[in-house]
């Protein structure tokens, strides 16, 4: 018997959603499924992508025919099959199902009297959804909750292709604790690396289980500030899984060529044994802010390279080469970093060399009258023989600029008018001033340039934003 749900809920439309989905969990353990929608374990049979009509509504442009496996609440015990609405994926919240593989489904049901699901909700891949699973059986079967239960597993950062997280890997059988007070409550966890702690009284806890050596707990992978305590409260079910985290560290400064911190500037890690340095965009990358420091967190026993500006590219706003540490340019003079277990390296410093001495410029744009506008302008430097030799876009409408010294540039600026009505906010036409062409030897230190007009053009109906 296929499913169709009577039951009405409102149901968000598309224009009510924002351009990104985001959830805040409540960390409260799963309910059993009910008036609001079904909750069930079930195997995707097909997924059909829905057309879009002028009624579109949110969580409903694909469709999931799911086999039912096992039901925990809200479903007919004749249903076998259920028709699961989503969203087609970028930032709508849903839930890219596949045909063939599992799912827990915590569907609710919309106005059309059919499921719908999204990732809002406990819906997820069945693999992942053991801690779920776990306390629906209980519920279902009239189990006592645990207070406190989740999964306890190692996290490392993936260095494999995309940047990311690896698979967590359970930590079987670790002894886990929680204090609370001057107390302590522990269990040891399955051979899934699942815990359960029952009875527990209410209060703010903290984790305190008996790590592997070389890992710690922390806030989330890129920080290394502790875990922070949390609140339980009375006769509450509640899941938190424990990260754990290799405590190994890389630390050290970038300096110039006199020994002084570079402000702004950033440190990319990559393992020792790969063949190909990959793209900037492909390494994981540390800030040198005002602390005049960098720091990589949470880094597994391995082998190392540091390096600055791997892409090489020409930067008027960092006049340095691709660096190595400790300061060599050919990767095979770099030096390899090695992490042990848990190992803390201090003191990786690279110092740069000055590759150039880059032109600065103040461009100042104006009306066609010689008004300085008053709004902001992007003024855009383009090499016109090397593509790489741009400037970064400059917003302002006096804009003081870095461009490389041996590159031939061509600079513009461009004003977007802006208006609204009673309805929308929106950008309208957009305002382009002259060309001017700056030589490898022209040492000008000002430009003007000029949009031919006086003012952005009056639009009827609408209000102009700019300022004038």
């Amino acid at each position: 018997m296929r499913l169709v749900l009577p039951v009405s809920l409102s149901l968000l439309s598309l224009s009510s959603v924002a351009s990104a989905c985001s959830c805040v969990s409540s960390g409260g353990c799963p309910g059993l499924g009910g008036e609001t929608g079904p909750v069930f374990l079930g195997t995707v049979l097909a997924v059909t992508d829905l057309p879009r009509t002028a009624d579109f509504a949110f969580l409903a442009s694909r469709k999931a025919h799911i086999r039912v496996d096992e039901s925990f609440g809200g479903l007919s015990p004749d249903v076998h099959e259920v028709d699961v609405l989503t969203g087609s994926g970028g930032g709508d919240c849903g839930i890219p199902f596949k045909a063939g593989d599992a799912y827990l489904i915590d569907a609710f049901v919309g106005k059309d009297g059919l499921a719908h699901a999204g990732i809002c909700s406990s819906t997820q891949r069945a693999d992942a959804a053991g801690v779920s699973l776990r306390i629906l059986r209980q519920r279902r079967d009239g189990k006592q909750l645990p207070s406190l239960i989740g999964q306890v597993a190692r996290q490392d950062r993936n260095f494999d292709g995309l940047l990311g997280m690896r698979d967590p890997k359970p930590l079987p059988g670790l002894l886990v604790r929680v204090k609370v007070g001057g107390r302590t409550y522990e269990t040891q966890a399955d051979a899934q690396g699942f815990y359960e702690l029952y009875n527990l009284p209410p209060g703010r806890y903290e984790f305190t289980p008996d790590l592997p050596p070389g890992t710690t707990l922390s806030w989330f992978i890129g920080s290394d500030k502790p875990l922070v305590p949390f609140e339980l409260k009375a006769s509450t079910c509640q899941v938190r899984d424990i990260e754990v985290f290799a405590s190994g560290s890389i630390q050290g400064r970038i300096l110039d060529s006199s020994g002084k911190p570079l402000r702004s500037a950033f440190a990319y890690m990559v393992p020792a044994e790969e063949k190909v340095l990959p793209k900037q965009g492909q390494l994981y990358r540390e800030y040198q802010g005002k602390e005049d420091f960098f720091k990589f967190v949470h880094i597994p026993p391995g082998e190392y390279l540091i390096v600055v500006n791997p892409d090489d590219s020409l930067n008027p706003e960092f006049p340095y080469r691709r660096t190595f540490y400790p300061g060599v340019h050919d990767r095979v003079s770099a030096a390899i970093i090695t992490i042990h277990g848990g190992e803390q390296v201090r003191g990786a410093d690279i110092r740069l060399e000055q590759q150039f001495t880059p032109r600065h410029l103040t461009a100042r744009v104006t009306w066609a009258d010689g008004r300085l506008i008053r709004d902001f302008v992007y003024v855009v430097a383009k090499g016109t023989v090397n593509a790489n030799a741009m400037s970064n876009p400059e917003t302002a409408s006096v804009v003081r600029m870095s461009v490389l010294p041996n590159e031939p540039y061509e600079l513009e600026a461009e004003l977007t008018c802006r208006y609204a009505d009673e309805r929308s906010v929106g950008p309208g036409v957009t305002l382009k001033s002259n060309k001017i062409l700056l030589g490898p030897g022209d040492d000008r230190k000002e430009i003007f340039l000029t949009i031919p007009a006086v003012s952005c053009p009056e639009v009827p109906g609408k209000k102009l934003l700019n300022g004038q």
